[in-house]
């Protein structure tokens, strides 16, 4: 006399079942994913960048297009031509392509000097629609959203 009738117990696994196929997918869409994992290599990518001129007093070119990001010297500074790419400290050059391919819209092109200020025409930049990456010019402060 105590329990659920078989009714009941249809009627909650149809519930379930719909919930699942309706909602579901929204939970587990990699695309959120993989323009926050983006925006995060980018932006400490950009911040690499800042710290780096700021300690060796070089001007260091930060660029984060659709194609990747990628940090170079933008002039000649210490033995190191203008234009050569700044090494990863575990070696190669600090650039990585979009495998997952998010849209950045427009691009960031950068540049910092000694002071970590910022110049440059390009200095915000959109990952996919969700997050932001602002470099305010004067201060060369890093400002994003969310």
């Amino acid at each position: 006399m105590r329990g659920f009738t078989l009714i009941e117990l249809i009627m909650v696994i149809v519930i379930i079942g719909t919930l699942a196929a309706v909602v579901g997918p929204r939970f587990f869409d990699r695309q959120v994913f993989d323009e926050r994992l983006f925006f995060e290599e980018s932006l400490s990518a950009v911040r690499y960048g800042q710290k780096l001129a700021v300690a060796s007093g070089c001007r260091i070119r930060a660029r984060v297009d659709a194609a990747g990001y990628a940090l170079s010297y933008a002039s000649a500074c210490g033995g190191v031509v203008a234009g050569a790419a700044v090494g990863h400290p575990s070696g190669g050059g600090y650039a990585a392509g979009n495998p997952q391919a998010v849209t950045v819209m427009p691009a960031l092109d950068v540049t910092f000097d000694s002071l970590g200020a910022a110049s440059g025409a390009a200095n915000t930049a959109t990952f996919g629609g969700a997050f932001t990456l602002s470099v305010h010019p004067a201060t060369g402060f890093i400002e994003t959203t969310p």
